[in-house]
């Protein structure tokens, strides 16, 4: 049984095995025609066995997760802070960080609820059972304890994760991000105007470790920071997004960027044309078999744009490439049979259920003479 269901089971093993319990997860999502994921049907069966409620993992909480209850320790609490409403009403507002083995979590508490951290109700290192709404926050998922939510403190042993996390197990919409990255592009600080007319930095750094890579955007001071590829970079409490069908690490106020002495490898993984699948992105190798006529179009901002399409093969199939802006130039006294490496491209759906790769600005290419 897989994790994806296997945590849910947990909670209603005494009643069922583990054999029956996944049929029936698969009878639902069948019965369902394919409209809720083997997760989602094994809550299901579980609330059928008389679960009143199925406690959630920190770490597979997202926006859309609507009500959930999960049970973590109390990392850290904000201080209670008020504010007026658009009605003129008084509101207030704190935050927990809890955290189990899996991750960590912000909850916002509201209004009546933060009376508990003003008495002193709640501490640090206590463990609690929380209900609450689960959504997009400023800084990642959050989960909003207000009137329909609550918690209660609970007698659990936790350990919550303290080992920074690999590239490969930030997904979309996390928050309370730990992880420490060698430095494979440090990018270049660019200026910026804020609506309010002030000015600011940001800086796009791409980091990788031996799980993968990932963009990290730097924002005004750490955007200035001395960074070099090959250097390593940690980051302690950042959140994560989807950005044009890529997760991105974001900082903010409360992030800490620093460099670090640990030692991160990297090494590019190049995949196989016949391997790849719409929503990658790729790196792939191999030779030009395709030339395509250069194109103009007009962008929304009446600005001219140029594509042009080729084709690369390998040992193991032909895929069509695109080409956009000025990646478009790199064709100019390119001919047949040169070979070609292309670092992030984004793979995507074609012609006839047939795939293609896109080259957009974060995308890196090289053409050099046949070996």
């Amino acid at each position: 049984m897989d994790g994806e269901i296997s945590e849910v089971f947990d909670q209603v093993s005494d009643q069922i095995s583990p054999e029956e319990f996944q049929g029936r997860v698969e009878e639902k999502v069948a019965l369902m025609g394919g409209l809720c994921d083997r997760r989602t049907a094994a809550m299901l069966v579980a609330r059928e066995l008389g679960a009143s409620e199925v406690l959630i993992k920190i770490g597979r909480i997202r926006p859309e997760s609507g009500t959930v209850v999960f049970v973590g320790k109390v990392l850290s609490i904000s201080p209670v802070k008020e504010f007026k409403r658009s009605d003129g009403s008084l509101g207030r507002v704190a935050n927990l960080t809890l955290g189990d083995e899996t991750g960590a979590v912000r909850a916002a508490l509201w209004d009546e609820v933060t009376e508990l951290i003003k008495s002193g109700d709640v501490k640090a290192g206590q463990c609690l059972k929380v209900r609450g709404l689960a959504k997009e926050g400023y800084a990642g998922t959050e989960v909003s304890i207000g009137r329909s939510g609550g918690f209660e403190e609970v007698d659990a042993d936790i350990k919550p994760r303290v080992d920074p996390f690999k590239i490969s197990e930030v997904k979309r919409d996390m928050g309370e991000i730990n992880l420490v990255g060698n430095i494979l592009d440090p990018g270049v600080p660019r200026e910026f105007v804020r609506k309010d007319g002030s000015k600011g930095m940001v800086r796009t750094v791409l980091l990788g470790d031996e799980t993968g890579k990932i963009r990290i955007s730097l924002w005004n001071d750490p955007a200035l920071m001395d960074l070099k590829a090959g250097e390593c970079l940690e980051v302690i409490n950042a959140s994560s997004r989807e950005r044009y069908g890529q997760v991105e690490i974001q900082t903010g106020g409360y992030t800490v960027v620093r460099k670090s002495d640990v030692p991160v490898s990297y090494k590019e993984k190049v995949d196989t044309v016949a391997r790849l699948e719409p929503g990658m992105i790729c790196t792939v190798s191999g030779y030009v078999t395709g030339l395509g006529e250069v194109r103009e179009f007009n962008r929304e901002d009446g600005s001219m744009g140029k594509v042009a399409s080729i084709y690369i093969s390998d040992s193991t199939g032909r895929i069509r490439v695109t080409l956009w802006g000025e990646h478009v130039d790199l064709l100019e006294g390119l001919d047949l049979g040169q070979k070609a490496d292309i670092v992030d491209g984004q793979v995507k759906n074609g012609w006839n259920d047939s795939v293609e790769i896109s080259c957009g600005w974060r995308t890196k290419i090289t053409f050099a003479p046949p070996q």
